[in-house]
């Protein structure tokens, strides 16, 4: 298995996105990243202390600035 480049999300920090679309969370305690639980194509981010609703091809836009691959 690669290791796979992690890249955050502007505007969302310190929320993080791979290549493939998949969105880690720093642990509370050690600080190393964690996955995000998706539900139909959207994670639940907390912005401003209150949780969110976002698509994951919004967060992959951001920060990659093209398209989620299908």
């Amino acid at each position: 298995m690669k290791n796979k480049t992690l890249k955050y999300i502007p505007g969302y920090y310190p929320y993080r996105i791979d290549e493939d679309g998949k969105v880690f969370a720093p642990h509370a305690k050690t600080g190393f990243p964690v996955l995000v639980k998706e539900s139909n194509r959207m994670v639940n981010v907390r912005q401003d202390g209150r949780p969110k609703k976002v698509k994951v091809s919004e967060l992959y836009r951001r920060a990659f600035n093209r398209l989620l691959p299908e």
